[in-house]
């Protein structure tokens, strides 16, 4: 059972670890949740709630805020000239490394992009990129259990055989719900996730994987979220799962300094410092941050050890 697994329950060893830790996160949970309900929200309304159009949105923000295409390994599964037009349409062009000579190659997978602009506005390319993402969303299933053991080969016949014109991209309310994300996130989520920082890392692994976040923009890890009447729960989860990939960066390799959750829906965006966290958490002396991450690493040993081991055991069946 992975962090974010662990965020939803109470009696797993990430909830007692932070109970134990860290147990006054009450106020920052209250604060986050009066903004996020009574942020303005005229999104369209679906019958049920879509996971993947969550992943659906994280996989378009990630090709929004970095400088590179990032999640190549999903990316990999699209045909080529649907992966050409998603990158193409995304603000990336064909960057062709040195003085290299031609490899004659037309598959993007194994080609160098760069960003050369960012789109403004929703149009007919946009939501054909939109669409694609909603298709990659529907097989993020097999894409997970597979991991990298199948051939790029293999995943686009796969792909092909299993997304047809009845899967998520094809469903007209499901694309105008997230159309509208994709319009709220031009207008107001954009800027303020861009005002974050430079530095834009996407869906970073942590603990070997035991941990895949999101987002960290500068110094800032960002969870996106899709709820569109979070409750004081939900919120609870929300913060214990962004707590769990700061505690599992055992050697600081992201740097983080501040968490932050951004609503898909209305591009609302709350954030809140570490040090400040640690200091209104704490029961007692704000604790160092090192000496958490070393102490959580010990309650979590058994479960961190039983992941590697069965990553080991897959990867080599």
């Amino acid at each position: 059972m992975g962090i974010q697994e662990q965020a939803k329950y109470s009696s797993t060893p990430l909830a007692q670890f932070l109970d134990d830790r860290l147990p006054h996160r009450d106020a920052i949970v209250e604060s986050w949740t009066h903004t996020l309900l009574t942020a303005p929200d005229d999104s369209p309304r679906l019958d049920r709630e879509h996971d993947s159009m969550g992943w659906a949105l994280e996989l378009r923000l990630g090709l929004d805020l970095a400088n590179a295409p990032a999640r190549r390994q999903e990316l990999s599964y699209l045909p080529i000239n649907r992966c050409t037009q998603l990158l193409t349409a995304a603000g990336f062009q064909h960057a062709p490394m040195g003085a290299l000579p031609a490899s004659g190659t037309v598959d993007p997978i194994l080609l160098h992009w760069s960003r050369t602009h960012h789109p403004v506005c929703l149009d007919d390319a946009q939501r054909a990129v939109l669409t694609t993402c909603l298709d990659l969303a529907s097989f993020r299933q097999p894409m997970h259990r597979w991991g990298e053991t199948k051939t790029v080969d293999a995943r686009r016949a796969f792909f092909a055989a299993m997304v047809g014109e009845d899967e998520y991209g094809h469903d007209a309310h499901l694309l105008d719900a997230f159309a509208h994300c994709w319009t709220a996130y031009l207008t107001r989520g954009r800027p303020r996730l861009t005002a974050l920082g430079d530095r834009a890392i996407i869906a970073p692994e942590l603990g070997s994987g035991f941990g895949i976040a999101d987002l960290v923009i500068g110094n800032t890890l960002v969870d996106v979220k899709l709820a569109t009447q979070p409750t004081t729960t939900a919120v609870q989860t929300w913060l214990r799962q962004l707590l769990g990939y700061v505690l599992l960066d055992h050697h600081n390799a992201l740097r983080i300094d501040a968490i932050a959750v951004y609503s898909g829906h209305n591009a609302q965006l709350v954030t809140y410092s570490l040090p400040r966290l640690l200091a209104v958490a704490s029961p007692g002396t704000t604790p160092d941050l090192n000496a958490l991450r070393t102490d959580f690493q010990q309650a979590l040993r058994t479960e961190l050890d039983n992941y590697v081991a069965w990553k080991e055991r897959e990867r080599y069946r």
